[in-house]
C-alpha cells in the first residue's frame, strides 16, 4: 500500500549563522549517537574512539569515566528509567549499569544498526547487521532472547517502539516502513513503501496515532500508525540525505538533520519549516531534544557534541525567532 502526494515546495537555502549554545569536547572520532537520560540532567554520547561520554548537561563537562569498549560503537540507547545504558557495537550489545560503569549483560549479534528500550524497560529491540531482515527482541533483564525474531521484506535499517509498547516499527533499505504486533509476532501494517531510497529514522508521535518516517531520499512523511495511509505533503527542504529526526513530546515540531549538515525545525501540522536551518560542522548523524526542551543536540562525523539552547535560539540576519515548545524531548 502507498500513496502519491504532491510535496510542499522549498524555496531558497535557509541557513542560520548562529552557533551552538554549548560544544561538548571528548571524543576524538565521529560521535554517531546521543541520547539524554530522563532526568534531562546528563546525557551520553558513543563514538567511534570506543567509548561512550556521560555528560553533565548544565555545565558541558563529562560526568566520571568514559565507558570503554573494544570496537567503535555505532549506537546507544538509555533505559526509561535512566539506570542503563544499551551500546551497540561491530559484534555484540553490552549493557551498562550507568551509575556503577559496570557490564550488566551482553549479547552477540554481528554489529547492530541501532537498538531501543521499550518503554515499560521489558524489551531492548535490535536491528542486527549480520541478519538484516530480522528485528531481534531481547528480556532487558536478562539479556535472552525474548521471543522469536520478527522478519521483515527487507534490510531493518531501524526499529522504533509505539508509546504503548505494544508494537513496534520497522523502516527498510528499500524505502518501505512496517509495523508489527510485539505479542502476535506479525505484521499489522505494510509494509509500506513511500521512500525512494533507505528509510533512516522512524518515530511515532507521542499519542500513536502517527508515524514519522525519514529517508535518505531527503523527504520526512507522515503515516496513519494503525493503517499507513500518508497524512498530508511530505516535507521537503534537507538538501542531502537525511539520516535522523526526533519528534518532541507533545507532538507539535519535528527536527531533522543528515547529510547537508543542518539541522531544521518542522511544524507537524502544517508540514513548514520552524525557523531558519542552523549550521552543524559536518554530516549530522543523531539528533535529540532534552526532557526539558531547552536543548536540541546533534553530532556526526566529527569529534563534538552540539548544543542548541532553544530558549535564547534566535536567528541572526532575519526576523525570525524560536519559540521553545514548553515540553520536548
Amino acid at each position: 500500500m502507498s500513496t502519491s502526494l504532491t510535496p510542499i515546495e522549498f524555496s531558497g537555502v535557509r541557513r542560520a549563522s548562529c552557533h551552538p549554545t554549548k560544544v561538548l569536547k571528548g571524543h576524538t572520532k565521529w560521535v554517531n549517537s546521543v541520547a539524554y537520560f530522563p532526568d534531562g540532567r546528563h546525557m551520553a554520547s558513543a563514538s567511534g574512539d570506543k567509548s561512550i561520554i556521560i555528560w553533565d548537561v548544565e555545565s558541558g563537562r563529562q560526568a566520571g569515566q568514559p565507558l570503554q569498549h573494544d570496537s567503535s560503537l555505532m549506537s546507544i540507547a538509555i533505559s526509561p528509567d535512566g539506570r542503563r545504558i544499551a551500546s551497540g557495537i561491530e559484534k555484540r550489545v553490552i549493557v551498562w549499569d550507568a551509575l556503577t560503569r559496570e557490564v550488566v549483560h551482553q549479547f552477540d549479534e554481528g554489529g547492530v544498526w541501532m537498538q531501543a528500550y521499550s518503554p515499560d524497560g521489558r524489551w531492548i529491540a535490535t536491528a542486527p547487521i549480520a541478519k538484516e531482515r530480522e528485528i531481534h527482541l531481547w528480556d532487558a533483564d536478562t539479556g535472552r532472547p525474548g521471543r522469536e525474531p520478527l522478519r521483515c521484506d527487507s534490510g531493518v535499517f531501524c526499529v522504533a517502539f509505539s508509546p504503548d509498547g505494544a508494537q513496534i516499527a520497522a523502516g527498510c533499505d528499500d524505502g518501505s516502513f512496517e509495523v508489527f504486533d510485539i505479542a502476535t509476532g506479525e505484521s499489522v501494517v505494510g509494509p509500506i513503501k513511500g521512500h525512494t531510497r533507505y528509510v533512516s529514522s522512524v518515530v511515532y508521535s507521542p499519542n500513536g496515532r502517527l508515524l514519522v518516517t525519514a529517508s535518505w531520499d531527503k523527504s520526512i512523511r507522515v503515516w496513519y500508525s494503525t493503517t499507513g495511509v500518508e497524512v498530508g505533503k511530505p516535507m521537503l527542504g534537507n538538501e542531502d540525505a537525511i539520516n535522523c529526526i526526533a519528534v518532541t513530546v507533545d507532538g507539535r515540531r519535528i527536527a531533522s538533520a543528515g547529510r547537508d549538515g543542518t539541522v531544521r525545525l518542522w511544524d507537524l501540522e502544517t508540514r513548514l519549516q520552524v525557523g531558519d536551518s542552523f549550521d552543524a560542522h559536518g554530516w549530522v548523524l543523531a539528533v535529540a531534544f532534552s526532557p526539558n526542551g531547552r536543548y536540541i543536540s546533534s553530532s556526526g562525523n566529527y569529534d563534538e557534541v552540539s548544543l542548541w539552547d532553544t530558549e535564547s535560539f534566535v536567528i541572526q540576519g532575519s526576523a525570525s525567532v524560536f519559540i521553545p515548545l514548553q515540553y520536548c524531548f
